[in-house]
């Protein structure tokens, strides 16, 4: 079950807003997503919580699209579905978090500052 309002947003800020994350950004969310295979729901979605809480431009982003989509909310999933629904959101993550640092590989001089 995902219980964390941001979270869900991560995937699409990483689409839409891929700016935002540094090489270095999408390095630690790589590995931090990779370690979330061996851990429950409640602390694979703790550990993604750490990564934004520490990672303050992401977060403020994230908290803006949470709020422009509040409505959304209104409707809660069923609860059979949230467990694959909390696995296909790291699933969609890590691979998007994949093709990025993909490109900026073969885009060494699009690196981007986090100041």
């Amino acid at each position: 079950m995902i219980d964390d309002e941001l979270l869900p947003y991560l995937p699409s800020l990483l689409e839409r807003n891929s700016e935002l994350f540094t090489t270095q950004d999408l390095r630690d969310l790589d590995d931090t997503l990779s370690k979330l295979e061996k851990l429950s729901d409640d602390e694979a979605e703790e550990t993604l919580n750490n990564f934004y809480m520490t990672h303050p431009c992401i977060r403020d982003q994230l908290e803006r699209m949470e709020e422009g989509n509040r409505e959304l909310k209104k409707v809660k999933p069923t609860q059979a579905n949230q467990s694959t629904r909390i696995t296909n959101l790291f699933q969609e993550l890590s691979q998007q978090v994949k093709d990025k640092l993909k490109s900026e590989s073969t885009n060494p001089d699009s690196d981007k500052s986090n100041g």
